[in-house]
This record gives structure tokens, C-alpha cells and sequence, in this order.
């Protein structure tokens, strides 16, 4: 069954890149885009790269979150410590994981981060914001444990890997043509049931409606296949 989002969370739209170039981000700004999400998995993005972009954004309206490279406890601390309002945990299978990072991007007594002086703690001067852990949910453990998930206080929110959460499905041996799909709403509904916010990844600007009509009340869109698509429909227009 499909659900509508839940009354509480507004829809909201943004993009995934592993490219914020300087015109980018004020574009982004200047439509009041609601969120950009830096893919720095698999991307050499660095924590440098991300703590600009926090920093060129602040003010703007503009949530910037961050797919981290691993679930290493450095790892998170050194992009927590960028300012960034929400990193997305990738290849997540269990609950202790992400509790594991709740605990390492909170200053105690409620975690064991270093009280360090960098943006994301004013320069020192205010220990009390922590960014929102959201799950990617692209395996089929992470996928079967949605309510465990949704259940601890770690939560802050979801997204949905289609591509890697497919392959995944396949070597667990579930070759069935609607498993995908099966499973993609199975996380927007426990999720969004349960009051969470929860995102999916459109295949482009125009189909965001259906992402909306699925349950989630966050749609995003790959900035760098977005534009690849649209100069690909204009190039083709020489022999329409």
C-alpha cells in the first residue's frame, strides 16, 4: 500500500553531486533549493571541499548533507566537524552501526566526540548542534531491519540507494523483477509510518511527482546525470 508523507514533514527538493562548483552553489541559493546532498563516496571528495561548501551556504536556506566515504569513527568525526546539518551513512546492515555513529558525532555526556574547534562548533564558542544520522538504506539487511532501524533513538532519517539496494537484492539471490520496488516502498512506508523523513532519488526533474506519490517527502536528483540528460535531448535535436 502506498502512504502519503506524514502531516508533520513538508516535501522538499534538492540534488546529489560530487562536483559543487562555485556557480552551482548560487544557483542552488538563488531557487532556494531546499537541500544539496555532497556525495563523497566513492568520489575523492574531500572534507575540505565539504566544509566550503557548508561554509559558502550558510545563511542561504540551503541543508547541506554529506554521504560519507565509510562508517570509519574518524571518518565521521572529520565531516561532522565541517558543519554539515546531516550525514547519510552508505552500506548500513544494522542498527549497532548506525548507533555507533550517533555516539561518535555527539559531544558527551551523550557521545564521546572531541570537543574540537572547528566550524561545526562555532570556533569553539557552542558544543550544542550535532548533524541528523540519516541510514541509506541500499542492502537487504538494512532493508529488513527497517523497523529496528526506525525504533532507536540514532535515527534521524532515511534514503533509499535503488541502484546499489538491486544489485544487493541479487546477491542474496532475490533475482524476482519486482523485488526492487517491493523494497523501496517497504522503507518509505516504515519510515514515513513511523513519522521519519524519508528521501528517494528521482530519475530526473520531471518525474519528482512520483517519488512524492510513493510516501517520501524528500525527492533528489543527480545534478551531474540531470545535465548529462538535458545536453544529450539538446544535441539530438540536429537530426530531430
Amino acid at each position: 500500500m502506498i502512504q502519503e508523507p506524514a502531516a508533520a514533514l513538508e516535501r522538499r527538493v534538492g540534488i546529489i553531486t560530487a562536483d559543487p562548483s562555485p556557480t552551482l552553489l548560487a544557483l542552488l541559493a538563488h531557487t532556494a533549493v531546499d537541500f544539496l546532498v555532497l556525495d563523497a563516496e566513492q568520489t575523492g571528495m574531500t572534507v575540505q571541499e565539504c566544509r566550503g561548501v557548508v561554509q559558502r551556504l550558510s545563511g542561504s536556506g540551503v541543508k547541506v548533507a554529506v554521504r560519507v566515504p565509510d562508517l570509519e569513527t574518524n571518518t565521521l568525526l572529520a565531516f561532522a566537524n565541517t558543519g554539515v546539518a546531516e550525514i547519510v551513512l552508505p552500506q548500513v546492515r544494522t542498527v549497532e552501526e548506525l548507533e555507533r555513529a550517533y555516539e561518535a558525532t555527539r559531544y558527551a555526556p551523550v557521545g564521546s566526540r572531541p570537543r574540537q574547534v572547528t566550524p561545526a562548533s562555532a570556533f569553539g564558542m557552542d558544543y550544542s548542534f550535532a548533524p541528523v544520522i540519516a541510514v541509506l538504506f541500499e542492502t537487504a539487511e538494512a532493508v529488513e531491519r527497517v523497523k529496528e532501524f526506525v525504533g532507536s533513538a540514532a535515527f534521524g532519517g532515511g534514503w533509499v540507494g535503488p541502484t546499489d539496494l538491486a544489485a544487493d537484492l541479487l546477491r542474496h539471490g532475490d533475482e524476482r523483477p519486482e523485488a526492487l520496488q517491493e523494497a523501496v516502498q517497504r522503507v518509505v512506508d516504515v519510515v514515513a509510518g513511523a513519522g521519519h523523513s524519508v528521501g528517494l532519488p528521482a530519475p530526473g526533474m520531471a518525474a519528482a511527482a512520483r517519488v512524492f506519490e510513493r510516501g517520501a517527502d524528500r525527492c533528489a536528483v543527480y545534478w551531474e546525470k540531470e545535465l548529462a540528460s538535458m545536453l544529450t535531448g539538446y544535441t539530438e535535436l540536429r537530426t530531430a
